[in-house]
């Protein structure tokens, strides 16, 4: 009997990391994890005289930290997806429109137009390509987003509404906020 369980144990303790292994997933040393653990800035569990980290929390710490407008312009462009999904041709016109209007309007070696241009790109590299700008976690896809060309492709109410569930979601993560999203 105590063989069928093992799988079941070995996974629990694979879930459990102990704060060398933290230390080398995080490239500091132990003591600084346990310093963590003291300060209640990393959630331990003591076994014994031993502190046992789960791997979620760890995973936690080295995720890239992204800011309010940040992640509400993720919120927003992961709303364009639908519409994307649906009405490519479309949503994609709507952003080349934007784009052309919209470099009228900025000077030419300005960033703006450096933004517009790089959209530019990624829309004539086809609609995998914009999913991945609109939904990246990466440096890059998160400039693009604060740049966006998608602007009037979401109907005022289902923006509204984005923007409230984003505000539920962060004030829920992060505490409420004293300007509204």
């Amino acid at each position: 009997m105590f063989l069928v369980f093992a799988p079941i144990m070995e996974s629990m303790h694979d879930d459990w990391l102990s704060t060398g292994d933290v230390a080398a997933i995080l490239g500091v040393s132990r003591q600084h994890v346990v310093d963590l653990c003291d300060r209640g800035e990393l959630i331990c569990t003591k076994v014994g005289a031993h502190r046992r980290i789960r791997r979620r929390d760890v995973a936690r710490m080295t995720k890239p930290s992204v800011t309010r407008e940040q992640e509400k312009s993720l919120w927003l462009h992961r709303a364009l997806l639908g519409a994307l999904m649906v009405d490519p041709r479309g949503v994609l016109q709507a952003a080349k429109d934007n784009i052309a209007t919209w470099k009228t309007m900025h000077r030419p070696d300005g960033m703006t137009v450096r933004y517009l241009d790089q959209w530019q790109g990624v829309i004539e590299d086809g609609v995998h390509e914009v999913v991945e700008v609109l939904t990246g976690m990466d440096e890059q896809s998160s400039e693009l987003r604060q740049n966006s060309p998608f602007a009037g492709v979401l109907p005022d109410e289902e923006r509204r509404q984005v923007l409230r569930a984003f505000r539920e979601h962060w004030e829920r993560e992060h505490g409420p906020v004293g300007t509204a999203a």
